[in-house]
């Protein structure tokens, strides 16, 4: 800055003083120009230190250059913290810079009240304060529109990758589904082979007696599945198609599973497994209990399935006033980590506090995959497990049910689903 004369600079000091000694009168005022703009709709909702944030330094920084003082913070840097406060108070560029300018008048009214008050200082005086000012303003704008350029860079560029990440989501889920239907579909023309062959040889002439009973037990092994398996497909299109529609009712959700679990047993009994039901007597629930029967038919088929030797486990309980606990457990080898990624709604209970598997088991081997393990859906733990698990799956998204997975290679697997004990019309 050029070299002032000595009253100048006398003058401009005593502006300095006059400033600070309105200080709070300043900020006062700028509150009140701000709040009477209909455009700012944050203001009512900050407190005195908020509103000011900032803004007390930035009038320090037009003191010091009316003084000739050194800076020991640019208005520049100023605003870019000030800025950086109103971004995270929700305020837009243009409400910002908006609240600038009102202070910019505030402060010019400052000058003219100065002026009116002291009518000899010279014009010169003045035309350097307006100056200095014009200038810090220019600074405090540059300042903002810095700081929140950089903001909306850094929230595009995340926007574009959640963007990203949710289109890879989406691509690798229509993969997995693809995957999925493909071995439905071969599995299905195995079974119509295994079939069309069986009736193909029944019908020829010269079968013996015994040739003709084991193609009949052939067809009678494979007539099942095939059956098993387009009505699953048949489920399933349904649910994609949105035709699944709850039927809200009070059961007794303990009678249900009790059912369920004896209905099973002969299966148990065939395969040398104990399978047994654990809960209390009656668990009286509103809900939808054919999606519930459909869901435990399912996941318990499926353990049935798998499991080679020892035992299955169903459980159900009261976890709280708002939801009840359905949990079936099995020594089978374990789910794929695609399967137990599509299968699980939220990651498995933290080991230190619910997990039933260790995350290490006694020889030092890893303990239960995570839920959320990314990798294709596979029939690793059974026959069928891909379409059966996306149907419990969108059966549980259907029924606002939460549900985790613990699940070990070689160990078993524990399927834990927290299903409402009300729901809303």
């Amino acid at each position: 800055m050029p070299h002032e004369a000595p009253a100048q600079g006398t003058q401009l000091a005593q502006l300095a003083t006059f400033l600070f000694s309105r200080r709070e009168a300043i900020l006062t005022n700028w509150r009140t120009i701000c709040e009477e703009d209909a455009s700012l709709n944050i203001v009512d909702g900050l407190t005195r230190e908020e509103f000011t944030d900032q803004v007390p330094s930035m009038l320090d920084a037009l003191e010091k250059r009316l003084r000739m003082d050194a800076e020991l913070l640019s208005p520049y840097q100023i605003a870019r913290e000030h800025g950086l406060h109103r971004w995270h108070k929700g305020y837009s560029l243009h409400e910002i810079l908006i609240e600038i300018a009102h202070l910019h008048e505030n402060l010019l009214a400052e000058l003219r009240l100065f002026w009116g008050q002291y009518p000899t200082v010279d014009n010169d005086v003045m035309l350097t304060a307006h100056q200095r000012l014009s200038a810090l303003m220019h600074e405090a704008i540059g300042g903002s529109i810095a700081q929140y350029d950089e903001f909306q860079k850094a929230e595009a560029i995340e926007r574009a990758v959640n963007l990203q990440r949710a289109l890879d989501n989406v691509n690798e889920m229509v993969r997995q589904r693809g995957a999925m239907l493909r071995v439905a579909s071969h599995d299905l023309r195995s079974s119509f082979s295994v079939i069309q062959g069986a009736a193909s040889l029944l019908d020829m002439p010269d079968n013996t007696e015994q040739e003709r009973t084991e193609m009949l037990q052939i067809l009678h092994r494979n007539f099942p599945r095939l059956a098993t398996m387009l009505t699953e497909l048949m489920d399933l299109a349904r649910l994609e198609a949105g035709r699944e529609a709850l039927q809200i009712k009070p059961f007794d959700a303990a009678a249900l599973l009790r059912n369920l679990v004896d209905a099973a047993q002969p299966m148990a009994q065939e395969r040398g497994l104990f399978l047994h039901g654990d809960g209390p007597e009656q668990l009286l629930v509103m809900g939808d209990p054919t999606k519930i029967d459909r869901i435990v038919q399912n996941l318990l088929t499926n353990s049935l399935k798998s499991t080679t030797e020892g035992q299955v486990s169903v459980s159900w309980s009261r976890e709280n006033q708002f939801r009840w606990l359905l949990s079936i457990q099995d020594t089978g080898p374990g789910l794929s980590a695609g399967s137990a990624l599509w299968l699980s709604d939220q990651l498995r209970p933290s080991v230190e506090s619910a997990a039933v598997f260790s995350e290490n088991t006694p020889d030092g081997t890893p303990g239960p995959k995570s839920a959320n393990a990314i990798g294709p859906i596979s029939a690793q733990a059974g026959e069928g497990e891909g379409i059966g698990l996306y149907i419990v799956k969108r059966l549980c998204e259907l029924l606002s049910a939460s549900l985790d997975v613990e699940t070990r290679l070689g160990t078993g697997t524990i399927i834990r689903i927290r299903i409402p004990i009300q729901y809303t019309q």
